[in-house]
């Protein structure tokens, strides 16, 4: 049985959340998933370099990345 995480986030004008995968964030460290989030003006770019990322780091697992920005 698969129980998700459910809640609601209030977002700001320009604030962005990123949801993704284990694939993600166990290959990329937390900082530089930060830090690829705010280099990148276009979420969906963000999105294309941190699987990229994830990728060039081994890529173990499936990779999944969504950026909301409000």
């Amino acid at each position: 049985n698969i129980e998700p995480d459910v809640f609601s986030v209030r977002l700001q004008q320009g604030d962005r959340m990123l949801m993704c995968s284990d694939g993600l964030w166990e290959m990329v460290e937390d900082p530089i998933i930060w830090q690829t989030v705010l280099a990148y003006q276009d979420p969906q770019a963000a999105c294309e370099q941190l699987i990229a990322l994830a990728n060039k780091a081994g890529g173990e697992d499936n990779i999944t990345a969504i950026i909301v920005q409000a």
